[in-house]
């Protein structure tokens, strides 16, 4: 008779220690999980600053006609670049600390494991959604360290623009003194945007656009020298050359290098995209 009570005993003591275990390991996993919770909701609300961003750079792309923009229009693209690079530039420390606090949040779903083993399926999904997450934000760095080399080439970029349009009007004008000054400032600025041809993301035509693009601020000066040296012969030369040069720029697709740079990102946002709908879902 003692044995078999003895047995239930044991039974009964081994019932609650299985149920203690189960609960204690219950609710050490679920504050782990909702450790992780909370630290995701933080990371999403920056997330969605940065899908924004990379919404924003694709309608710059594609919101200017380089051959039919104002200057109007020029000064804005140019400002949406600003913007671009200094978005970029914020986000970048900002998905630092988020993925490092994904990466310590994930860590901790694996604490004490020998108490969670009840828990493992959800704790596993926690941890399958930190890691999708993490996916998101490791495309996000790379695209928007991308972005800060393209944003700053435009920025040099649209500053010729603005160049060739302001020596336009002063050459029109007949402002010889403006005019000299606006040649000088596009030189610089297309040497600048030369030097920064290298963006990912570039197609290799944008780097012969802007050596022609240089060979016509030189014809140019030369245009402008001749005028105002009152000399007809070598003016009515040079007008040739620039016309020459404004045909070869105008042969240029840049339409077609739009979309180059679109292909060139699009499959890295949608790696990014990919990997947050799956966070969402796991």
């Amino acid at each position: 008779m003692l044995p078999i009570i003895a047995a239930g005993v044991v039974v009964a003591v081994l019932a609650v220690a299985v149920i203690g275990y189960a609960a204690a390991g219950i609710a050490f996993a679920s504050s782990r999980i909702a450790g992780t919770r909370t630290t995701y909701n933080a990371v999403v609300a920056h997330q969605n600053t940065i899908t924004d961003e990379f919404n924003a750079f694709d309608n710059n792309l594609t919101g200017v006609n380089l051959t039919s923009a104002t200057a109007t229009q020029l000064k804005q693209s140019r400002a949406a670049y600003d913007t671009l690079v200094s978005q970029s530039r914020a986000a970048q420390p900002t998905i630092a600390a988020d993925d490092a606090s994904l990466a310590s949040a994930q860590a901790r779903l694996n604490d004490n494991s020998w108490l969670t083993l009840f828990s493992r399926s959800s704790l596993n999904n926690a941890s399958a959604k930190m890691g999708h997450e993490r996916k998101a934000l490791a495309a996000a760095k790379a695209i928007t360290g991308d972005l800060i080399q393209l944003g700053t080439f435009y920025q040099a970029f649209y500053d010729s623009l603005i160049d060739l349009d302001t020596l336009s009007t002063k050459a029109q004008a007949t402002d010889f003194t403006g005019a000299a000054a606006a040649i000088t400032t596009l030189k610089a600025d297309i040497a600048k945007s030369i030097q920064l041809s290298s963006a990912p993301g570039l197609p290799p035509e944008m780097k012969l656009f802007l050596t022609d693009f240089q060979t016509l601020a030189v014809d140019f000066g030369k245009l402008l020298d001749a005028a105002i040296a009152g000399d007809s012969n070598g003016a009515s030369a040079d007008l040739k050359a620039v016309d020459a040069d404004i045909t070869k720029i105008g042969s240029y697709d840049t339409d077609k290098m739009s979309s180059e740079i679109k292909a060139f990102y699009q499959p890295l946002i949608d790696t990014f995209n990919s990997e947050i709908a799956k966070a969402n879902k796991a």
